[in-house]
């Protein structure tokens, strides 16, 4: 029979990747609670009917000494139940502090990097190899530790750490597994042995320090099979023995998309094409096709999403003010009140510990029939169970879904939704941008077939294009601390607009339709025969004679009036997970020169000029009275963008330099801040931002088209809501989340990132630094544990999986670590549900993700907005694709705003942070720089860094 777990979430931000693990070995998913969501009255008493096998306790941010950090779990550990728990880091301290030891520092923190395991050859590390060599290496994130002297006699230690810890890279390389186990205890000085694994020697209590469900331990799945075993035994189930093939991280596999196609309801819309074969070099690129059809009169109210970063990119997308379903929509938060309280990092460590408890035994009756029932409840507090042949992924279907809203979420009032319809209306609504999201989508959905899937290659076919911002993080989990200046999120409903293929040179003109609408259907044909004589009029006489005979009107149902059969595309499964859309990348993990990057001599010059130091302005220099934005893009589409810049403002020694948001000093203590949080065991990871402001007028889209060619990037994007004079010019190289073609989802998360050099050699050299940077690799794998667990909120069980690991990928100005994480979304989860379990992303907040938010809400003092967000497109046909909103500057109010930062982990350097920083913004300040007629072979610009 199936076991039936527990699963205690202490906050943590690996939890679901336990949940997914335990899936995979007791062949049933485990029940998933916070540890402050039930009472221990309340909690005790689902004990005592017997609903649980086992149960689970999780990693979590703090220290087992804090109530707060702990809740219920350290009532459960005190009252002796008789049921086996799996302590997992502070789950194995907890159970440590409460039966007498003690609490400390580790010798060194270590998060994100691995260490060899020795261990007494305990029932719980049953064929797990022991000793330096053996194989055993383990993924660890503590900087706290127990101290083994201080066990009580009735707990046993049974694993420590030997040798050295070393990064993940260094140990797949060595790639040794043995044939059998052996003891090595001797093999390692006494100076390298941290406790790692506790046992309790009368109840089935047990602890491990290290973190079986990392990517990068060995042999996780083997002990979480041993814990089953053991339980088994416990209750006396009768079940066989299973050992695990010895391996490397989680066992999952990739898993087959679904049928594309929608559940739960009927389709309200279809997509009417056409397509113009080869023709986009002819109507002067995507930047002349834009221009041309959506940059009259400042560009406001368009969209772009632009593979500028050609030699990656396949598709790119852009469209203004549109057809009748057209809407401009934005959300704001409620006015931010006092954060729900969590312990602060000077409090964290304050707690006594608890005396240990005395109590008699809880008995549970496990034999009763009571307690053969599954737990069952209307609440979404608990999932049914549900029964999984062993080992074999992705046979749990319809998982039920795992409130993605926790119940201190829960308690957030909804905000106000802005809506502008095509007639200039407007409406407000008090609904979280998130539930109207849902409801949209399951209004507008678009017809998917066969036919369509083929002839369409990208993925968006009409629906929501705008940006998520990062504050909205206080409807996923975390507070509302900060008001943004500029809306929290902002979205076109886009049911016209125009794609390229970058790869075959075609244009698509695109337009969504009600199909059994006269109406409709005319008004779709008109515009595909209004914007098609436009572009025809952009051609020269012998393109146009060319491309006469090349154009296919479509429908979602049939191609009608095509003069030529259409090039037979991908099936929907074959592209379903390509990165087609938005952006593809041809040339992963290579380390090209600049001069393959950069043909443009001022921009390379750009380039160059990053390897010298910002100037900084001792203080404020006072605005040019007679500076003016440059001239001569009222008609956007008749500049010409390769000489826009020598059109310099009046006074270019007076433009006022950007200033930081907060002084150098701060941000140099804000770090420091950081790395005490992580010695103190909040948080393994934190990802530290600021700003770069100034108040000077700026022409917007010529920055933005300065900006693609100095910075080419697979996610960049322009966006202007004319709502609120709104802005947006961004260079992104990475992506938050994307949902392909029967519900396969996809990360990219970057950590790692290193200065380009004009010189291929020492370009060469950076990047192969990089790729065997111990600090980089650990910033990365914590990241990519991060987005394991967020995927695996939402995903079948047993398809979570990692096809790329830190591979580095060289763009115009810096190398990145990149991996990518995927998973086959669950029937019964929502392609909002899916963003929202994942935002904001992991990348820009730190592990865990919860405590790390609270953390750079005390230190940054002031909202991040857009920055550090999301932007990209939600279909109607069940596909989305989203940037994390980096290398960006957002204008608004006269105010340009450019987001900088990194992740700060034990091994930063104070100093080398705040250069990281700079190095980052570097590619905005440059833009800035050319776009408004500076030397570009001079520093793009001074930075005020303020006093202290």
């Amino acid at each position: 029979m199936p076991l039936r777990t527990l699963l205690i979430d202490n906050y943590d931000s690996y939890t679901y990747n336990l949940f997914q693990l335990i899936a995979e070995v007791h062949g049933v998913i485990p029940e998933v609670i916070h540890n402050d969501q039930l009472t221990w009255a309340e909690l005790s008493q689902v004990l005592l009917d017997g609903k649980y096998d086992n149960i689970v306790i999780s990693p979590g941010p703090g220290t087992p000494e804090s109530p707060q950090d702990i809740g219920v779990c350290g009532e459960l550990l005190r009252a002796n139940i008789q049921l086996p728990i799996l302590g997992v880091c502070m789950g194995m301290q907890a159970l440590a502090v409460v039966h007498g030891a003690t609490i400390q520092h580790a010798p060194e923190p270590i998060h994100g990097r691995l260490s060899q395991i020795q261990h007494t050859g305990h029932r719980l590390f049953h064929n797990i190899p022991s000793g330096i060599d053996s194989g055993f290496a383990v993924v660890r994130y503590h900087s706290l530790a127990i101290c083994e002297q201080s066990l009580p006699a009735h707990l046993e230690p049974i694993a420590w750490t030997c040798g050295s810890h070393q990064p993940l890279r260094q140990a797949a390389d060595k790639a040794a597994l043995p044939d059998s186990t052996h003891d090595s205890h001797a093999e390692a000085k006494a100076a390298d042995q941290v406790l790692q694994g506790i046992a309790h020697t009368q109840l089935p209590y047990y602890g491990v320090q290290f973190h079986p469900e990392s990517i990068g331990t060995a042999f996780g799945r083997q002990l979480l099979q041993n814990f089953h075993d053991i339980t088994a035994d416990w209750h006396g189930y009768q079940i066989p023995p299973h050992d695990v093939t010895p391996s490397k991280g989680p066992g999952a596999t990739a898993l087959p998309p679904s049928p594309w196609q929608h559940v739960g309801g009927s389709a309200s819309l279809a997509v009417r094409w056409q397509k113009l074969e080869g023709s986009l070099g002819d109507a002067g690129g995507p930047e002349g096709l834009f221009m041309h059809l959506f940059g009259p009169e400042g560009a406001k109210d368009t969209f772009w999403l632009d593979s500028s970063a050609s030699d990656r990119g396949r598709f790119s997308y852009f469209g203004g003010r549109g057809g009748p379903l057209w809407q401009r929509i934005s959300y704001q938060l409620p006015t931010p009140s006092q954060p729900l309280e969590h312990p602060s990092i000077s409090q964290a460590s304050s707690h006594p510990c608890n005396t240990p408890s005395v109590d008699a035994p809880l008995k549970t009756s496990s034999k009763s029939a009571e307690s053969q029932q599954r737990l069952t409840t209307d609440s979404d507090t608990y999932c049914s169970s549900l029964s999984v042949s062993q080992g074999q992924p992705g046979l749990v279907q319809d998982v039920p879904v795992h409130s993605l809203q926790d119940h201190r979420t829960a308690q957030q009032r909804p905000g106000t939704l802005t809506i502008e319809d095509n007639s200039r209306s407007i409406t407000q609504q008090q609904v979280s941008i998130w539930d109207y999201l849902r409801a949209q989508l399951d209004q507008h959905r678009i017809q998917v077939d066969d036919e369509t899937a083929q002839q369409l290659p990208f993925d968006f076919w009409g629906g929501y294009m705008g940006y998520l911002g990062y504050e909205l993080k206080a409807e996923c989990g975390g507070d509302n601390v900060h008001q943004a200046p500029t809306p929290d999120a902002a979205m076109f409903l886009a049911d016209r607009f125009v794609a390229v293929d970058h790869h075959n040179n075609d244009v698509f003109l695109v337009a969504l339709v009600q199909p059994h609408s006269e109406t409709s259907e005319a008004a779709a044909q008109q515009w595909l025969h209004s914007t098609h004589t436009t572009i025809q009029t952009m051609l020269p006489n012998a393109s146009l004679s060319r491309h006469r005979g090349a154009t296919g009107f479509g429908s979602s149902s049939s191609l009608a009036g095509s003069s030529q059969t259409q090039q037979h595309m991908d099936t929907a499964s074959d592209v379903a997970m390509s990165d087609d859309d938005w952006s593809h990348r041809d040339q992963r993990g290579s380390f090209g020169s600049l001069d393959s990057l950069l043909t443009d001599h001022s921009i390379r010059s750009a380039v160059e000029a990053k390897q010298h130091h910002l100037e900084f302005a001792d203080k404020d220099v006072p605005p040019c009275e007679t500076a003016q934005s440059p001239q001569g893009l009222s008609h956007p589409q008749q500049a010409d963008t390769s000489t826009t810049h020598k059109q310099a403002v009046a006074c270019t020694d007076a433009i006022p330099p950007f200033r930081l948001a907060c002084s150098e000093q701060q941000y140099l203590r804000d770090v420091a801040a950081c790395q005490q949080a992580l010695h103190d065991g909040d948080s393994y990871e934190i990802c530290l931002t600021t700003a770069l402001l100034r108040t000077h007028p700026v022409d917007a889209l010529h920055l933005y088209k300065t900006l693609r060619k100095v910075n080419p990037a697979p996610y960049a994007a322009w966006m202007s809501f004319g709502m609120d004079d709104l802005q947006i010019c961004c260079s992104s190289p990475e992506r938050f989340l994307k949902g392909g073609r029967g519900g396969l989802l996809e990360a990219r998360p970057i950590k790692g990132t290193a200065p380009r050099s004009a010189d291929p050699e020492q370009d060469r050299a950076a990047a192969m630094a990089l790729a065997n940077s111990e600090k980089d690799q650990a910033e990365n794998l914590m990241i990519v544990d991060l987005l394991r667990n967020d995927l695996g909120r939402v995903c079948q069980v047993g398809s979570v999986h990692v096809p790329g690991l830190m591979e580095v990928e060289s763009f115009a100005t810096v190398h990145q670590l990149v991996s990518t994480i995927r998973g086959q979304r669950q029937s019964s989860v929502s392609l909002i549900d899916a963003i929202q379990a994942a935002f904001p992303g992991g990348s820009m907040t730190g592990a865990p993700k919860v405590r790390s938010m609270q953390i750079l809400d005390d230190l940054e003092k002031e909202a991040r907005g857009i920055y550090s967000g999301s932007m990209g497109f939600i279909g109607f046909n069940d596909t989305c694709d989203l940037n994390i909103v980096i290398r960006t500057a957002v204008v608004h109010g006269g105010v340009t705003r450019i987001g900088a930062g990194g992740a700060i982990v034990v091994q930063s350097d104070t100093h080398g942070e705040y250069e990281e920083m700079r190095l980052k913004a570097m590619a905005l300040l440059k833009a800035v720089s050319l776009s408004e007629g500076q030397n570009p072979s001079e520093t793009a610009s001074r930075v005020d860094v303020g006093a202290s």
